[in-house]
């Protein structure tokens, strides 16, 4: 709630400056501004589960990148709304989106975002061939990358260093099925985020993501073991981008594998327990 208010607050800042100004180099760095800003609304208006309004900033984020010719941020919200349609349901319109702005994006860093966020919306549609050419390119990409040394230009959300990168590719495995395999990306995800500081990775998705492809390799004491850190995340930051996972692996508990197995049907009830604190705490504030 607090980046809320200020991403909103600097936003609104550069929108008056604008109309102040007319010299370009001042208004072309007051766009960037203001695109930005627009970026973490749409990454707070994410973690909300506001679809609309971060579809919205997203879009404005990205008009404002193409306005001053910023590739990187128009590759990152173009990224974004790829982001925020595959966890709407739509996967097709993701990887349209994708498929519309990697040829102009810049090599590197920006372009391996986008194709490692095509692999997840191929792998919400059932394509693991498709899934694993998108990785296969987003890993050459992040090769070059680490090669001329581009990593840190902007980091936090708007960065995607080797930690991120491989907690993403472990999503797209975990959800074809390839538990093993995003067991060995996660993990590595998980062990290289305190040495990539401008790369952008919440270990708390990782480690809920950890532990239902520990579940889908058949091992729920590992998995439970996996969730030790995410119970201690206090209510008002619990970001969809976890209770939406927590409802994914809640839902793998279910299955014929798990659903009579008393350690499962006790996690499933923490997992709501979880979930509902999460969603009395989070609540926007008016415009």
């Amino acid at each position: 709630m607090q980046l809320l208010t200020e991403a909103r607050h600097i936003r609104n800042v550069a929108y008056l400056l604008l109309d102040k100004t007319r010299r370009p180099a001042q208004t072309s760095e007051l766009y960037q501004v203001a695109g930005q800003a627009c970026g973490l609304l749409a990454v707070v208006a994410f973690d909300l589960a506001r679809w609309d309004a971060a579809e919205e900033q997203a879009r404005s984020a990205r008009t404002y990148a193409e306005l001053i010719g910023d590739a990187d941020l128009e590759a990152w919200s173009r990224g974004t709304q790829a982001l925020i349609a595959n966890w709407r349901g739509q996967s097709r319109r993701a990887i349209d989106l994708i498929a519309s702005s990697v040829d102009n994006a810049p090599a590197g860093v920006s372009t391996a975002r986008l194709r490692a966020i095509e692999a997840r919306a191929w792998a919400e549609l059932g394509r693991p061939d498709q899934v694993k050419e998108s990785l296969r390119l987003a890993d050459v990409e992040m090769e070059q990358a680490r090669h001329n040394e581009l990593y840190g230009a902007t980091g936090g959300e708007f960065g995607w260093g080797p930690s991120r990168h491989a907690a993403c590719a472990g999503t797209a495995l975990l959800t074809v099925g390839q538990g093993d395999s995003a067991v060995t990306r996660i993990s590595d995800a998980i062990s290289l985020a305190p040495e990539d500081p401008l790369g952008g990775l919440e270990p708390a998705r990782a480690q809920v993501d950890l532990a239902t492809a520990e579940l889908v390799a058949g091992r729920l004491d590992a998995s439970v073991d996996a969730l030790n850190s995410v119970w201690t995340i206090p209510a008002p930051h619990r970001r969809h981008g976890i209770t939406g996972r927590m409802d994914q692996l809640a839902h793998r508990l279910v299955g014929r594998d798990w659903r009579d197995t008393q350690q499962a049907v006790e996690l499933r009830d923490q997992i709501e327990v979880f979930n509902a604190e999460a969603a009395s705490r989070l609540a926007l504030p008016s415009a």
